[in-house]
């Protein structure tokens, strides 16, 4: 069964709460469970020997104690590395997930976005998501067109978005709306959720378009309370931001006060 977006917009925590503690950790993860998140994104990538892990970038350097890139080392190399002490000595306990443990971990405790870093991930990505009947609880972004291709060729139950990095690649900033505008075209004829868009790309007829398209606007990364604020006010249905504990309660407000109008 597919993922099912909420009927707020909801809070997604940024690499699990990567404001206060170190990005793609259990203390992060728990972290953001504990302030009651709609959803983690978790970054995956593939370790030397095929293993999706969490890390953000292609190499160990700078989030762990190793150094060299992701992929040209084994699971059993990078999970013996320390992956917290870089933000303080008091994560010194903290060590590199692969996508398997963040499965188990968080499984009917907080849903999940898994951002594809690399297209070769998007595959095991997937069938880690199958396997473990984790799809309920589950989208696939960080997906170019053919990644949101081949994640519904493995399985039509598993929520993707698509992501617009290609197609604003190298681009005049002037013609950026537009080609957002086309995404909800392609995102359509792929059976993708929702496009995932770069907040300063959001507005208003682009929240209108994709609702009367039947998909939704997920955006990031938003730490300014008055953006996240005028993007609620818009209506998408997502927003990603590193510090959730401030715009958890922005929502619940927003939600409370609606609730008190309508009665």
């Amino acid at each position: 069964m597919p993922y099912q977006t909420p009927p707020w917009t909801q809070v997604i925590a940024h690499r699990d709460n990567s404001g206060p503690f170190p990005e793609n950790t259990v203390v992060a993860i728990e972290s953001a469970i504990g302030l009651g998140v709609d959803m983690v994104e978790v970054d995956i990538r593939l370790t030397g020997d095929g293993v999706p892990i969490l890390m953000h970038h292609d190499r160990v350097d700078g989030t762990t104690s190793g150094t060299g890139p992701v992929s040209g080392l084994t699971w059993d190399e990078i999970k013996a590395l320390d992956g917290g002490s870089w933000r303080g000595p008091e994560f010194a306990d903290q060590t590199v997930q692969s996508l398997e443990e963040v499965l188990d971990l968080t499984r009917g405790r907080v849903a999940l976005n898994l951002d594809i870093q690399v297209p070769d991930a998007a595959v095991p990505t997937a069938l880690a998501v199958i396997e473990t009947e984790s799809s309920a609880g589950v989208v696939i972004s960080g997906c170019t067109a053919d990644c949101v291709k081949t994640v519904g060729d493995i399985a039509s139950g598993i929520s993707a978005l698509f992501n617009l990095d290609d197609l604003l690649n190298e681009i005049d900033p002037a013609a950026a709306p537009p080609v957002a505008r086309h995404a909800i075209d392609i995102a359509i004829d792929l059976g993708a959720v929702a496009i995932n868009v770069p907040h300063p790309l959001v507005d208003f007829d682009l929240v209108e378009q994709t609702r009367e398209a039947g998909i939704g606007v997920w955006t990031f990364t938003i730490d300014d309370e008055a953006r996240f604020l005028d993007l609620m006010s818009i209506g998408v249905a997502s927003v990603t931001t590193n510090w959730p504990d401030r715009m958890i309660p922005l929502v619940q407000r927003t939600t409370s006060q609606a609730r008190a109008d309508g009665s």
